[in-house]
């Protein structure tokens, strides 16, 4: 019988992936995994399981020896709200002055992305969470450590998901966040943007279609970026959310009814890193 994990390469049509994942040096089980929308699932799940440190150290796919270590969620954090230096929770971390704090929580993870959303506002009293404009950005608790030590986009061979090009990704939708964080990680939540500060680029539809074709590495023909991906330092769209179908059939992909803001820009990474309000633990 082939497992979930194992049935998804094979649909995604990487059976290099399925050999790889078969190397006895893996501790995976099978178990059915939500993969967001503008994600290409064989990165997503080959990140996820690097992150947890499944990872073996010597495959035909991973010849780096690399020592995964596991990322605590520190003991100053709990179940109710505190504001916390981050220097004292992450001592890896560069602050961007020594008394920076953000408020922090722990909170339970639940099945149902509704009801965890549903919870965690409730943790935020005086109605934080209800702030209209936040952005939101799931991650693992050892890619938040990295965030937080150098606030610059991690360039990864897998990372095939990132359909605006290379930059840190938020979202203004909580659960959708929640789905990249999983459980026993992580959601920081920055500020709204400020657009006067920065080149700010909404691609129509035509400009939407060559910019995800050219960095999913579509197999289409006569592509090239819109002028305007020179300049932008944000770039704020739909994402992506049928990949595969558009790969197979060779037409550009769907767009879904989530938003994406991509930060592509040193400046714009700058900004959002300031734009840090909290960090929500996911226990």
């Amino acid at each position: 019988m082939v497992g979930p994990a194992r049935t998804i390469f094979h649909l995604c049509g990487r059976p290099d992936i399925v050999r790889f994942f078969d190397d006895p040096a893996y501790v995976l089980e099978d178990e059915i995994v939500s993969i967001p929308y503008g994600c290409d699932p064989a990165a997503f799940l080959l990140r996820r399981y690097e992150d947890e440190g499944k990872v073996p150290m010597d495959t035909p796919m991973n010849r780096q020896v690399t020592v995964v270590a596991a990322v605590a969620i520190p003991r100053q954090v709990t179940a109710s709200v505190t504001t916390q230096r981050l220097i004292d929770l992450f001592p890896n971390c560069r602050p961007l002055g020594i008394d920076e704090a953000v408020r922090c929580v722990r909170s339970k993870h639940h099945k149902d992305p509704a009801r965890f959303v549903l919870n965690t506002k409730r943790l935020f009293v005086d109605g934080f969470l209800e702030k209209n404009g936040l952005m939101f950005m799931g991650l693992s608790l050892s890619n938040l450590e990295r965030c937080l030590s150098f606030f610059v986009p991690v360039i990864c061979s897998n990372n095939f998901d990132n359909e605006f090009g290379p930059g840190i990704y938020t979202t203004d939708q909580f659960e959708l966040a929640k789905d990249y964080a999983k459980v026993n990680g992580a959601v920081m939540v920055f500020d709204k943007l400020e657009e006067r500060d920065l080149q700010v680029w909404r691609p129509e539809l035509d400009a939407w279609n060559r910019l995800t074709a050219t960095w999913l590495k579509l197999p289409l023909s006569n592509i090239r970026l819109p002028c305007e991906y020179g300049t932008a330092q944000v770039i704020v769209g739909p994402t992506s959310c049928d990949q595969s179908m558009a790969r197979k059939n060779r037409r550009f992909p769907r767009q879904s009814d989530d938003t994406q803001f991509a930060f592509v820009s040193y400046e714009g990474c700058s900004q959002l890193r300031k734009s840090l309000l909290a960090i929500i633990f996911i226990t």
